[in-house]
């Protein structure tokens, strides 16, 4: 672990504070997700995390806010807002503060809230990768107010609705998800199955951020 996360770190562009495919790349969204989870993982398990990686973290992130308030997010900082990187960029400021005990912002939460919303799961358009991010954003929010709770009810009747539905219930792939969505042609029914199965995870891996 300390190898692995000494990996991340120096691997974190210095400049735009992100992270792509290689050490050093000037970063997108979608990979720093999976980063600031690692490193967000590893100081709660009591490992020091540089502070200037953080710093780093917020530099990328405020480069790829979009919308009125803030709220949705892009792929690249030259890049257009996508409901994907808005779901990732949600759950990432959410993350960073309750780590650091810091104040939501209310209107930029709201915003990418009813992004998620306005785009939720549906058996005609499956994109795992997206109701991944947005599961983990709603459901950590779903304490703050009765709108959020809202969304959250909202979001998980579609969401457990559509995972069964699209479940594989017969043969020798019983129980898996087929690879025929978003990304799945890359993945193939391994990714599939993990991505639904890291779904149904949020339940009960990730506790929700108590109401103040």
């Amino acid at each position: 672990v300390v190898k692995a996360i000494g990996y991340c770190v120096h691997a974190q562009n210095p400049a735009t504070g992100g992270w792509r495919y290689r050490p050093g790349d000037t970063g997108d969204t979608s990979q720093m997700g999976w980063q600031i989870m690692a490193l967000a993982s590893a100081q709660r398990a009591g490992m020091h995390i540089p502070s200037q990686a953080w710093t780093g973290v917020d530099r990328f992130l405020q480069s790829v806010r979009r919308g009125n308030f803030g709220g949705l997010a892009s792929y690249r900082p030259d890049s257009p807002a996508s409901t994907s990187m808005t779901a990732e960029a949600f759950y990432c400021r959410l993350l960073l503060t309750e780590m650091f005990g810091l104040a939501v912002d209310e209107p930029a939460a709201n915003e990418a809230t009813q992004r998620l919303i306005a785009n939720r799961p549906e058996s005609k358009s499956i994109n795992l990768y997206y109701w991944y991010y947005a599961s983990l954003a709603l459901h950590q929010r779903q304490q703050a107010n009765s709108q959020a709770t809202s969304a959250w009810q909202t979001w998980n009747e579609s969401l457990s609705k559509v995972l069964v539905e699209i479940q594989s219930t017969d043969g020798a792939f019983a129980g898996s998800w087929d690879p025929k969505c978003l990304w799945g042609g890359y993945g193939g029914r391994v990714y599939t199955t993990a991505m639904a199965t890291m779904c149904l995870e949020v339940y009960y891996r990730y506790a929700p951020t108590p109401a103040e």
